[in-house]
């Protein structure tokens, strides 16, 4: 029986302050957290094997029995307390051999230090107490000097974040080497410029309605102190910039940011009331890291800004436009219950979250801590759209900069090891704008007599900026290359000279261009080349097929052997049904599978294959879709989120029902998303493509894969119709260039043995038409830790590095150019 008022001590090393709690509040904030979050994927599966499944008093009892205190939770707070005082983040809290997972320590500190204010840091001493952190005497005045140059703001959730995690101080923590000159002062404003307003796009434009936020990121592009302390914008200041919208019909979306734009309301509301009344605009994007970071703007008031956000959606949907919200999250400490609610909250309600993951050396760099990020945020609802790589390379930054060989490597990792519906695209921010690595531009060569420099071809032209920007071809850090586009130079270091392509030479050959063909001729293909696809190793089953370490598709008259075998392997993460007619026809079964998989926590999604949402969107009757919903699970914990996938070939089969469909099955929290073979003579020219791109986008239909090759309707198609490798890099090219960022979708081959990316994980070996794909990701150990008895196939060759080598039919190489 605990006593009520019994008290414990815990006192800060080195800020010298001292607390008092009571055992009551802290024995009821551990039961608490492993009733609701003692689950396996939120606490990791050793400390899980400590607390197992049960009640939350059964979990602290396993608990304390382990860390050597049975029954005497005093002893084993007293002991917490004492390793919570010295805590500074750089190593992890273990009692007697247990290492506390960090979300539990969160849950204790939300009690030992409560509270949700934000504070703006201004000398060392207060940077010390809060902190609990000692500045050398030696280091104070220069640490002095980088809180006077680069201000400091910290929120108590990352103030307790940071107790307990060197990796989220990595990012809030000022630094003495931020006093390094290296870098620049700005990396990005806008080729244009108007008050409020910067457009660096044809098609979109930034509103910056707040300059400050609950917290600064060090590695923000915007960290100088004359950034940050620029006087707000007034609502007659951001009605100027919705007329200038108004009178600029090529824009069709708004980035809403700042500073946290949140933070105030009255610029806020007065942008979305009226950009949602100027008719060609399509989008609004809300931008913030308050989720991540001070989730209790969102949760404050009973949720009254997400109740906010929810009602102006359905306004904007009203008029046949959405909205987005888009975040950052650099490493799964960040992750906390809070941010996962509003997360799911904005998902369920039709509003779409997206992911921006900044590439920070010594911090996410790696691959695994990546991948645990991403898989978190994904069972939530969000979409992962980019890693930048490397970090902006501004002034006081250099801690944070990576070789861009780095970032290519861990975005390897993840095309092996990560859901492919979690791998966001791998871009750089270059001053003209973002490009996609090894699609839509690549590292050139090094600027000479500048070892700091790299020249990146950018999908961006001259004409381009004409009409909005002209000043951007007046910049003394471009040149114009062969083919027409722009080299930008970047600052940044390559890590491995091979990742110079050199320029793309002209087109060769010339003659006839052939007869283009209507989907017609290619629709009875699709048919016959539906079921699931092939298995990468043996399932011993004909209804269950392992594409990947993460994935498997699944009849939809699956056999429970075939359940057995998701559940026994915790690294399958995803889940297609496949029916043998279509996903409407087999809702029955489909419900049996999901129930299945509710009991299976290391699946968190579900995902249904439908040709009947292009060619019979009617079949998803209110009833269908009644039960569709009632299968999605977006929670916090063990969620199972259910998306329909489909596919689209051009832009004319989309019709406005599809828009209709697409809206009502985001609003009950189902994201619709597209995969579209490129077919010869089809589909594959980049007007074509680019169009698709902008229709799936206006539908609300994330363009997912964009399959080069290696769908069975490409094996017989495209054999008589090849698809030229150039004509991809063009396709990339101008996706990225005139469309959104939001509608790019990946390059994909399928081979025999998975899925790579064009020219960021594979490597096309061959020339004409004789061509094979070296498969980057991956090696031998990768499939027997699948199936130990796994071999090579007959027809796939190894390299000297242990890479698969396999044929691709289809393709039609052209130059000597690695990418085409």
């Amino acid at each position: 029986m605990l006593e009520r008022n019994t008290e414990l001590n815990v006192v800060f090393e080195h800020s010298g302050e001292e607390i008092q709690v009571t055992l009551e509040s802290l024995v009821a904030a551990l039961n608490d957290f492993l009733d609701h979050y003692g689950v396996k994927s939120l606490v990791g599966p050793s400390f899980y094997g400590i607390i197992q499944a049960g009640e939350g008093q059964a979990k602290v009892a396993r608990l304390l029995e382990a860390c050597g205190y049975p029954d005497r939770p005093d002893g084993f707070f007293a002991e917490l307390l004492a390793k919570l005082g010295k805590a500074d983040g750089t190593g992890p809290i273990v009692i007697n051999d247990v290492e506390l997972p960090h979300l539990l320590l969160m849950a204790i500190l939300e009690v030992i230090l409560p509270g949700e204010r934000f504070l703006s840091i201004r000398s060392t001493e207060q940077l010390e107490k809060v902190t609990n952190t000692r500045l050398a005497d030696g280091d104070r005045a220069n640490m002095q000097a980088v809180l006077d140059t680069y201000p400091v703001r910290l929120s108590m959730h990352t103030i307790r974040q940071m107790r307990v995690s060197r990796d989220v101080a990595y990012q809030y923590m000022p630094f003495l080497e931020e006093l390094d000159p290296a870098g620049h002062t700005n990396t990005w404003i806008g080729q244009f410029h108007q008050g409020l307003l910067e457009q660096m796009y044809e098609n979109r434009v930034i509103f910056l309605l707040n300059m400050s936020c609950p917290v600064y990121c060090r590695f923000c592009f915007r960290k100088h102190k004359e950034s940050r302390n620029e006087a707000n914008p007034t609502p007659a200041d951001v009605q100027k910039a919705i007329e200038h919208v108004a009178n600029s019909p090529s824009i069709k979306e708004i980035v809403i940011t700042g500073g946290d734009p949140f933070m105030n309301r009255k610029n806020m509301a007065t942008a979305i009331d009226g950009l949602m009344e100027v008719k060609h605009v399509q989008c609004l994007r809300l931008a913030t890291r308050s989720i991540a970071y001070y989730p209790h703007m969102f949760l404050s008031d009973d949720g009254e800004l997400l109740r906010y956000l929810k009602r102006k959606n359905l306004e904007l949907q009203d008029r046949g436009k959405r909205m987005e919200v888009a975040t950052h999250f650099i490493h799964p400490d960040e992750i906390s219950p809070q941010s996962l609610e509003i997360i799911s909250d904005l998902v369920r309600s039709g509003i779409a979250v997206y992911v921006q993951t900044p590439f920070l050396n010594d911090c996410n760099d790696q691959g695994p801590e990546l991948v645990r990020l991403f898989s978190l945020l994904r069972g939530a609802g969000a979409e992962l759209h980019y890693i930048y790589i490397p970090c902006s390379p501004i002034h006081g930054n250099t801690v944070y900069w990576a070789p861009i060989s780095k970032g290519l490597a861990a975005g390897g990792y993840l095309r092996a090891h990560l859901s492919d519906r979690v791998i966001p695209r791998i871009c750089t921010a270059t001053p003209i704008g973002k490009m996609d690595w090894n699609s839509s531009g690549w590292a050139v060569e090094p600027v000479a007599e500048n070892d700091n420099f790299i020249w990146i071809r950018s999908p961006y032209t001259p004409d381009y900026f004409k009409q909005f920007a002209p000043i951007a071809n007046e910049l003394e850090n471009i040149r114009v290359n062969e083919e027409g586009t722009i080299d930008i130079q970047y600052m940044a270091q390559i890590g491995d000279e091979s990742l110079f392509l050199g320029p793309r030479p002209l087109r060769l050959g010339g003659g006839m261009t052939p007869q283009p063909e209507t989907t017609d001729a290619v629709l009875p293909l699709l048919t016959e080349c539906g079921g699931i696809a092939p298995s990468i190793v043996q399932t011993g089953s004909a209804t269950l097929s392992r594409v990947h370490e993460t994935r498997v598709e699944i009849d939809a008259d699956a056999m429970d052997e075939d359940l057995y075998y998701i559940r026994g392997d915790e690294r399958i993460t995803d889940v297609v049904v496949v029916s043998k007619t279509d996903a409407v026809d087999s809702v029955s079964q489909i419900r049996r599978i999901v129930r299945a998989l509710e009991e299976t926590p290391h699946v968190n999604a579900v995902r249904l294959r439908s040709l009947a949402f292009n060619y019979q969107p009617e079949r998803f009757t209110p009833a269908v879709i009644d039960q569709l919903a009632a299968m999605n699970r977006l929670t916090m914990v063990n969620p199972l989120r259910l998306e329909i996938e489909t596919q689209f070939l051009t832009a004319d089969e989309l019709r406005p029902e599809h828009t209709r469909l697409a809206r009502q099955l985001n609003n009950r929290g189902i994201t619709v998303y597209a995969n579209t073979p490129l077919l010869g003579r089809i589909n594959d020219t980049a007007e074509a493509i680019h169009l698709l791109a902008y229709t799936c986008r206006q539908a609300g239909i994330e363009f997912h894969h964009l399959y080069v090759a290696g769908l069975p309707v490409q094996e017989r198609w495209n054999r008589d119709n090849p698809v030229a490798l150039y004509d991809v890099v063009d396709i990339a090219t101008r996706v990225r260039r005139e469309g959104s960022g939001r509608e790019i979708p990946r390059y994909i081959i399928r081979t025999i043995l998975g899925e790579v990316d064009f020219g960021l994980s594979s490597t096309i070996v061959g020339k004409d038409e004789a061509l094979s794909v070296k498969l980057l990701p991956y090696d031998l150990s990768y499939f027997t830790a699948m199936a130990p008895d796994f071999a090579w196939p007959e027809t796939v060759k190894e390299d000297p590095a242990g890479r698969p080598v396999v044929p691709v039919a289809g393709l039609l190489k052209t130059t000597d150019f690695a990418l085409s």
